[in-house]
C-alpha cells in the first residue's frame, strides 16, 4: 500500500516538475524570441532609413541615363556596397542585403547577387507591395554546398515625389544565425529539462521515502494493535458465546420473556463481535507485507456449492431465493480459505440489502480468467458511492440497523482478496433494481 502511495507521489511530483519546466522553457523561449525579433525589426527599420536616402539619390540620378552607362552604374554601385557589407559581416554584424527598383520595376542597385539564386528572391521582392512598419520573411537556398537554407527579414519602404511613385527600396537582413541559436537554445533547454526531471523524480522518490517512514511505522504499530487484541478478544468471545448457549439450554425454561429476550440479544452481539474480530483480524492480516496465499488446486463449483449452502438458511429465512448459475467444475489454483470468506461476504452482504426477490450466484471461465457474480434483486447502491462502498467502515445507510458483523468491512477485506488474488471487483447498481457484484480473478488452472 505504502510503495504505490510513494510511487504515486513521485509520479505526480513529476508531472508537476514536467508542466513548470514547459512552461518556463516556452514562456523563456517566447520572451528571448521576441526580443531577438524586436531588435531584428528596430535594427532592420534603421537600415531601411539608411538604404531609403542613398535608394533615392541612385534613382533621381538614373532617369535618361543610356542602359549601357545605366547598368555599368548600377554595378559599380553594388560593387561599393558588397565590399562595405561583406567588411561588416566580417566584424560580427548581420549581413545586410538591399535592393532598389525604379517605378517600372526596374533594378537599380543592389547586392543581391550575394545569394545562390538572386532572380527568384528578386521576384518574390518585385511581387510585394511593402507598407511601413511591415517585415516579411524569406527563406532562399544557400550558396554552400551542404544545402543549408539562408533564412532572411525583409523591410520596404515606396518612394514619393509630389505624389509621384519613384520606386521601391527593400532592405534586408541575414537572419539564420539568430534563428539556428534559437533552435539550439531549446534543444538545450529540453535536454536539461529532462535530465532535471529525472533528478527530480529520483530525489522526489528518496524523500517520499523519508516522509512516509513515520507514518509507515504507526501504520504497522496500529496494524499489530488490531491483530494482537482480535487474537486477544477471539477466546473471551467464544467463551461468552458458549457460556451463552449453556445457559440457554439449561435454563431457558426458567427464564421469563423478557429475560429470553435478553439473552438472545447478548448472543446476537456476541455473534457480531466475533464476526468484527474476525473481519479486523482479516484486515490485519491483510496489511501485512508477510501474508502470503496458500495455494492450492480445487474445483471452484464445489466450493460454491458449499457455501450457498451454508447461507441459504439465513436467506429462507428472510424469505429469499439463492440459487447458482455454474457453466462447469471451473479447476482453480487459489487460497482455497480466501475464495470462500470471499464468497460468504458477498452472500452475506447481498441478503442484508435484498428485502425481497433473492439472490444469483454465478461462476464461468473468461478466457484465462475466472469470473464471479453475486446478483441481488435488493436496494441497489447510488452511483455516486459506488466506489465508496469498498473503503473500509463505509456505510451506504450509516442510519440502517445494524445487523451481525455489518460494520463496514466486509467489502473492503473483499476487495483486498480480490487484488490479492491479482483480480479486480466491481459493482453494478442502480438504486431500486438490485446490485451485481463481479470479480474477476486469474486463477483458472488450464
Amino acid at each position: 500500500m505504502f510503495s504505490k502511495t510513494r510511487k504515486r507521489l513521485t509520479i505526480y511530483f513529476s508531472l508537476l516538475m514536467i508542466l513548470f519546466l514547459m512552461a518556463f522553457n516556452i514562456t523563456g523561449y517566447f520572451l528571448l524570441s521576441t526580443y531577438v525579433y524586436k531588435s531584428q525589426e528596430r535594427q532592420l527599420q534603421a537600415i531601411v532609413e539608411n538604404y531609403l536616402r542613398e535608394g533615392q539619390e541612385e534613382i533621381d540620378r538614373f532617369p535618361g541615363v543610356e542602359a549601357g552607362e545605366r547598368e555599368a552604374r548600377k554595378r559599380k554601385a553594388e560593387k561599393a556596397h558588397k565590399k562595405s557589407e561583406w567588411r561588416g559581416w566580417e566584424e560580427g554584424t548581420l549581413r545586410q542585403l538591399y535592393l532598389v527598383v525604379d517605378s517600372q520595376h526596374q533594378v537599380v542597385s543592389g547586392n543581391l547577387p550575394l545569394l545562390e539564386h538572386p532572380e527568384e528572391l528578386t521576384r518574390k521582392l518585385l511581387a510585394w507591395q511593402p507598407e511601413k512598419g511591415k517585415n516579411r520573411y524569406f527563406t532562399v537556398e544557400s550558396d554552400d554546398d551542404d544545402d543549408e537554407k539562408i533564412e532572411l527579414v525583409f523591410a520596404g519602404r515606396q518612394i514619393f515625389e509630389d505624389g509621384d511613385y519613384k520606386g521601391t527600396v527593400y532592405a534586408g537582413i541575414d537572419v539564420t544565425a539568430q534563428k539556428v541559436f534559437l533552435r539550439q537554445l531549446m534543444f538545450v533547454l529540453t535536454g536539461l529539462s529532462a535530465c532535471f526531471v529525472l533528478v527530480s523524480a529520483l530525489l522526489g522518490y528518496v524523500m517520499s521515502g523519508r516522509a512516509m517512514k513515520p507514518i509507515a511505522e504507526s501504520f504497522e504499530r496500529q496494524r499489530r494493535f488490531v491483530s494482537d487484541a482480535s487474537h486477544e478478544l477471539r477466546t473471551p468471545l467464544s467463551v461468552i458465546h458458549a457460556s451463552l448457549e449453556v445457559l440457554e439450554a439449561e435454563e431457558g425454561d426458567k427464564l421469563g420473556s423478557f429475560s429470553r429476550q435478553v439473552l438472545e440479544d447478548m448472543k446476537e452481539e456476541t455473534r457480531r463481535m466475533s464476526s468484527l474480530v474476525t473481519h479486523l483480524l482479516s484486515i490485519a492480516q491483510g496489511d501485512s507485507a508477510e501474508l502470503r496465499l496458500n495455494r492450492e488446486n480445487f474445483l471452484l463449483r464445489k466450493e460454491i456449492m458449499k457455501v450457498t449452502r451454508q447461507m441459504k438458511p439465513l436467506a429462507q429465512e428472510k424469505g429469499l431465493y439463492l440459487e447458482e448459475n455454474i457453466s462447469s467444475e471451473l479447476p482453480v489454483c487459489a487460497d482455497r480459505e480466501r475464495i470462500r470468506q470471499l464468497l460468504l461476504i458477498l452472500l452475506d452482504n447481498a441478503i442484508q440489502y435484498t428485502p425481497k426477490g433473492g439472490i444469483t450466484v454465478s461462476a464461468m471461465s473468461d478466457g484465462r480468467d475466472v469470473k464471479l457474480m453475486v446478483a441481488d434483486t435488493g436496494i441497489g447502491i447510488p452511483e455516486e458511492q459506488q466506489e465508496e462502498i469498498f473503503e473500509r467502515f463505509f456505510r451506504a445507510d450509516p442510519s440502517r440497523n445494524r445487523g451481525a458483523g455489518q460494520v463496514g468491512l466486509g467489502l473492503s477485506i473483499a476487495k483486498w482478496i480480490a487484488e490479492a488474488h491479482g483480480g479486480r471487483i466491481s459493482v453494478q447498481s442502480s438504486p431500486g433494481e438490485g446490485s451485481t457484484f463481479t470479480v474477476k480473478l486469474p486463477i483458472l488452472r488450464s
